[in-house]
């Protein structure tokens, strides 16, 4: 069996032999255990919305290496698959969707690290997100969303799942921006009630949803959400409610991201 290490490593390399894939058409960015991304909404994104960047010239948590999102006002692409265009619907985004599914029943471990510049402008009472757990195949996909509201980091649930909706604040400002944050969420993705989803910032457990994690009233909101996938990035929306979203650039970077169906060395640091 190779060591955490190695898989860590031998993702590195693929993902940077597969950078030259970046444009219209989406990018494969592989990760631990077969774990890949294509963009969302690539027709008529910006190709250079999303960029892999070396340090010292840019934040890096690990290694020489992030991946930058940036959205400037404008920033909105439609489906590939059709059905769904942001520039009708008063959003802008630059993010990457897991192509692969985790499945009713099935119990994962992810991580990813954050940094968002110390010049950053909220855009608050539009919504910023930085990452959602997304369903399929059902229509009303947004489960659990990760978030800027009025400030700092937080974590929604989604009425789609819960019923209702709730927001947990994960960091302050000042404790979210200019600095690396590190992210692990453990979750059991079921429409049965033994669920569960767990967010730990920065090796501390934060907050934790207990019940179904996909939602199964498949007559409301179409066909059932029988699988989770990941998206992660920088996605805003309802940018007209906000009279900075005309003129404010959102700039986010990631690093270390990872999946697994064990802990271990979910909470150790990855190789330098």
């Amino acid at each position: 069996m190779y060591s955490l290490k190695t898989y860590w490593l031998l993702a590195i390399a693929v993902l940077f032999a597969a950078v030259a894939t970046v444009g219209c058409g989406g990018v494969s960015s592989p990760g631990k255990s077969g774990f890949h991304f294509e963009r969302v909404n690539p027709l008529g994104a910006r190709s250079d919305a999303f960029q892999v960047v070396k340090a010292p010239t840019h934040p890096v948590r690990y290694g020489k290496h992030s991946e930058r999102f940036e959205v400037r006002p404008g920033d909105c692409g439609a489906s590939d698959r059709g059905g769904w265009d942001d520039c009708e619907r008063d959003r802008e985004r630059t993010e990457l969707l897991e192509t692969g599914e985790s499945d009713e029943g099935s119990e994962y471990w992810y991580r990813w690290s954050i940094y968002v510049p110390k010049d950053h402008v909220n855009i608050w009472p539009a919504k910023l997100h930085y990452g959602q757990f997304f369903q399929a195949p059902c229509k009303r996909r947004p489960a659990f969303m990760f978030a800027e509201v009025d400030g700092g980091y937080w974590f929604r649930v989604h009425k789609h799942v819960a019923g209702y909706k709730e927001l947990t604040r994960l960091l302050e400002a000042e404790e979210f921006i200019g600095k690396w944050n590190d992210i692990v969420v453990h979750a059991r993705w079921t429409q049965k009630e033994d669920g569960f989803l767990k967010v730990f910032v920065n090796g501390e457990l934060k907050t934790e949803h207990v019940g179904n994690t996909l939602t199964s009233n498949g007559g409301q909101f179409g066909n059932d959400c029988t699988a989770m996938k990941l998206k992660y990035g920088v996605y805003r929306s309802f940018v007209s409610r906000s009279d900075k979203s005309p003129t404010v650039t959102t700039v986010a970077y990631f690093d270390g991201i990872m999946k697994s169906e064990s802990e271990k060395g979910m909470f150790d640091p990855l190789p330098e």
